[in-house]
This record gives C-alpha cells, structure tokens and sequence, in this order.
C-alpha cells in the first residue's frame, strides 16, 4: 500500500475528484480526515470509505475561514496525532457562460475566497503539525490553462492563485522538508462509480474521470515524489498541447 500508516487530510469533497482521492487514499492505506460544507456529501464519501473497508474522519466547515481551518487541523491532529497529507481542493464557479458584466462583486469575492483563501488558510494550518512530523505533502487543486481560460474571469483569476501558491509555498517550506505540488485538473465530465477506484479507460480519446485526478494526487501524496516540489502537472488529456478542443468529449 502507497500510504500506509499516512494521515490525510481531503478537504474540497464533493461528488467528484476529491471523493475519488479521499477512498483511493484510503485504498492506499491512509487514515483520513475529510471536509467540505456540505453534510451529505461528507456522509456519501464516508460510506463509500467504509464499503471498501477504509477509516474517515468527517470534519464538516468551511475552509475558507481561518478559524474553520484551525479547527479543522486541530481536530485531526487530535484524532490522528498529526498530519502527513493534505488535499486542498475547494473551490467552485466554473461557470463558462459568465463574462464580466455578468459577474458582481460578491461572485468575484466568493470565487476567489473559495479557492485562493482556503489553500491560505489551510497551507499555515498544517504546517506546525507537518514541521513536528519532519515533512509532509500539500496538493493543491487548480485548473489547466484552457480550463482557466474557459471558466469565467473571476474562477480563471482564482485558479491561477492557486499556481502562484503552489510555487511560492514550495519554495518557503523547502528547508522544512514539506514538499507542495499542484494537479491542475482539465474538463470532467465521467462519473464516479461505487466500490473501489481503479484508473479509468486507457484512452486519450475520452471526458476526463474523478480517478484520473485521484491518481495524480496519490503520485504526490506517496513516497515516490520525495524529492518533487513546486511542481503542476496538467491532467487533461493533452489539451493543452493543441491535441482536441476542450469540448470536444462533452458534446
């Protein structure tokens, strides 16, 4: 198992991607805490981490609140005695119909506070926990060029946060052995199917899969990137590199 005797920490769980990372950590072998605002999803995904035989620890609040973030670590810390791990993946507002004139003040506010706002909050939130252990791993969600392109202003604005994060981070916490490296996630538009994750069709040729960015996650999460940081990785499919039109599997 990759994360054996690993603490997660998942935070961003919805139905899709961060569901499929906090059960294929668990998969792996990690003990792990899962967040979001949202009560059911958290209980769906604990479930779903139960069916497979794995442990969970809901944790329900709002991460982009400092207070939310420090409560959210001290209650794992508590639970789990430290944090090895963490998954930053909240956000939202990939709209692709809003343009400028469609986007008030509290859409922008609520975009970027979401996204950019929580991987703040929660980056200094490990870090005491990481720094005792002797090292750890962030991953920060963010989004491929053509899908930041594509979102809406304020949601692109965010997302490129994210890369400014992930870099600057990586280089603060280098000399405390916390490496920090983000997957930025292309357009998906599959499903997640119940009971254990496995990788999707290997085919370039087909919609993105939650599993497709859960992969990703756990390379970032394990061991076998111990000398990796400050790093994106684009998981798209190749449409970044001109391959397809970002559409072209969602028709």
């Amino acid at each position: 198992m990759r994360l054996e005797n690993k603490i997660a920490l998942v935070t961003g769980i919805g139905t899709g991607m961060g569901r499929a990372t906090a059960i294929l950590f668990a998969q792996e072998g990690a003990k792990v805490a899962i967040n979001a605002r949202q009560k059911d999803h958290l209980e769906e995904t604990q479930a779903l981490i139960e069916s497979i035989g794995g442990k969970s620890l809901v944790i329900q609040g709002d991460v982009s609140s400092k207070n939310d973030a420090d409560t959210l670590v001290q209650k794992v810390v508590k639970e789990y005695g430290h944090v090895d791990i963490l998954y930053s993946g909240a956000g939202g507002n990939f709209q692709p119909t809003a343009k400028l004139d469609d986007i008030n003040e509290e859409f922008w506010n609520q975009t970027v506070t979401n996204t950019v706002n929580s991987m703040y909050n929660l980056s200094k939130s490990v870090k005491p926990s990481m720094l005792h252990k002797g090292g750890g791993s962030i991953i920060a969600i963010g989004a491929s060029d053509s899908v930041r392109q594509e979102g809406n202003l304020a949601y692109g604005t965010a997302k490129s946060g994210i890369l400014g994060l992930t870099k600057n981070l990586a280089k603060e916490f280098y000399a405390d052995n916390i490496r920090v490296n983000c997957v930025a996630a292309g357009l998906f538009r599959g499903k997640l199917k119940n009971g254990q994750i496995s990788p999707a069709e290997v085919n370039l040729m087909r919609t993105g899969y939650p599993q497709d960015i859960a992969y990703a996650s756990l390379f970032f999460a394990s061991d076998e990137s111990n000398w990796i940081t400050g790093q994106i990785l684009t998981v798209d499919g190749g449409v970044d590199t001109g391959t397809r039109t970002l559409w072209e599997y969602e028709k």
